[in-house]
């Protein structure tokens, strides 16, 4: 099978990367991404550099994208490019959202569907599309109301999808992931804002206290880890059909914050919000931030992840092996 993965050198799709290499021995994969390859990601996937063929090309641009695509000729694209949210950069540049969110998935399908030999494109939503949804346990029937231009961008890359998939006959596949965390997880020009699991890592790995303010330990999530979410992205991209249907991907539980320090082994000082590692507002157990339900994936997909206790312990574990992750403190 030869995929073409968009987003390479983001967290989510370069786990997803090794995973395709590692659970299929003749797997080739075409990993496109705006910036070259690091040493980081290259390490990452070291053992696999005869089945990986890493191109630099943008998304929004057209063009490029279908000659990518052409070149390629891959049997199945995951599209995992994305600008992720962050509050500065929603306020400076808002028109980025759409140009890379939607523009580049609209690129991306129209190159695809002129291309007869891909036969499905696996769309890589978000849950921000459930935005302020006043419903706390979300289903793939929840509907959206994003809050934000990432959520905003990422349900009209969905309508496009599904718009795709009825004038064209295209698969693709939409997949809404929850609050993520896991291997590869670094600031990037797509994603500026680290995950809480991230800064529990970074402590586990520093021996010292995560600082967080007073409010973040009553809150909590539904926190899953990006190797486990590959392993369902790799069971959609090999199946057949599927037209446009949507998949929560998620643990489908609400994990408290004072849980998830005890499943990371460290201690939590309380700091002003401008002097911490996260800052969560306990009150925000709707929409986005409420519970999505996977049952959907785990039925189709016959998926069955691990419990979260142990999704931790490969992180930290991993975490530990590659400490260069996680800056010292100043």
């Amino acid at each position: 099978m030869h995929y073409l993965v968009t987003g390479a050198r983001g967290f989510i799709m370069s786990v997803l990367i090794k995973e395709l290499l590692t659970a299929e021995p003749d797997a080739v994969v075409t990993a496109v991404d705006l910036h070259a390859p690091d040493d980081v990601l290259t390490g990452y996937l070291g053992g696999y550099e005869g089945r990986v063929n890493f191109v630099q090309a943008d998304v929004a641009d057209a063009g490029t994208v279908t000659d990518t695509i052409a070149r390629s000729a891959p049997d199945v694209i995951v599209h995992g490019a994305t600008v992720t949210h962050d509050p500065s950069t929603e306020h400076r540049d808002p028109e980025r959202f759409i140009r890379v969110n939607v523009g580049g998935t609209t690129n991306v399908l129209d190159a695809a569907r002129r291309n007869g030999g891909v036969r499905r494109v696996v769309f890589v939503s978000s849950g921000a599309v459930y935005g302020d949804s006043p419903e706390r346990v979300l289903t793939e029937e929840s509907l959206p109301a994003p809050d934000e231009m990432y959520g905003i961008s990422k349900v009209a890359g969905e309508l496009i999808a599904q718009r795709f998939s009825r004038l064209y006959g295209l698969h693709v596949p939409i997949v809404r992931l929850t609050k993520m965390f896991g291997p590869m997880e670094r600031p990037s020009s797509g994603r500026v804002v680290m995950s809480l699991p991230y800064h529990l890592a970074a402590a586990a790995v520093r021996h010292r206290a995560v600082r967080l303010t007073e409010r973040t330990l009553q809150a909590g999530g539904d926190w899953f880890s990006a190797t486990q979410a590959a392993r369902a992205l790799h069971l959609l991209a090999r199946r057949d059909g599927d037209g446009h249907r949507t998949y929560n991907i998620s643990s489908g539980i609400r994990t408290t914050v004072p849980e998830l320090l005890a499943l990371f082994g460290v201690e939590a000082v309380e700091v002003p919000a401008e002097a911490a590692d996260a800052d969560m507002d306990p009150g925000q157990v709707y929409g986005k931030n409420g519970i999505y339900v996977s049952d959907r994936a785990r039925r189709e997909l016959n998926w069955r992840p691990a419990e979260l206790k142990d999704q931790v312990g490969e992180y930290v574990e991993w975490a530990r092996e590659h400490p260069d992750f996680f800056p010292a403190d100043q």
